[in-house]
């Protein structure tokens, strides 16, 4: 009986059917960066602008696109501070196009580039002259508010 009783465990195990199993474990997504057409951007809220640029070293919002990333149904724009401070706003929209968020993140401006850390959980975007800010994923998904 306690052969038995250990097989049907050993196999519960195997189908992923005991909670905590490995098997039953699921993959969380990592937030995606696409490099998306200015053109496509919604209107910039109040005292922001679109303003990316190709590399760290260009002055000027010269990029005709801009990295964006999209995590659990949100759409995250970096938006440049028309006053021209080191600060970019990270403006989240759901599906719908709702303006759900708009958080200033000190520490770089004129966004050319960012990448998703799996190890880290974690989103760099990168500014001029090589200004970076990291924001956590819980920062861009749905379960923020």
């Amino acid at each position: 009986m306690r052969f038995l009783y250990g097989s049907v465990i050993l196999a519960a195990a195997a189908l992923g059917l005991l909670a905590g199993s490995p098997a039953s474990a699921q993959k969380v997504q990592s937030p995606q960066v696409q490099f998306v057409p200015t053109k496509q951007a919604p209107q910039a809220p109040q005292g922001l602008q679109l303003a990316c640029i190709k590399n760290a070293g260009n002055g000027a919002p010269t990029s005709d696109t801009c990295p964006v990333v999209k995590y659990q149904g949100v759409t995250t724009w970096a938006y440049s501070y028309a006053d021209n401070r080191t600060s970019f706003a990270l403006v989240s929209y759901d599906e719908s196009g709702k303006l759900l968020r708009n958080v200033e993140k000190q520490g770089a401006r004129y966004i050319f580039d960012a990448t998703s850390s799996e190890a880290n959980k974690t989103v760099m975007f990168v500014g001029q002259a090589q200004g970076r800010v990291t924001v956590p994923w819980s920062e861009l998904g749905s379960a923020t508010k």
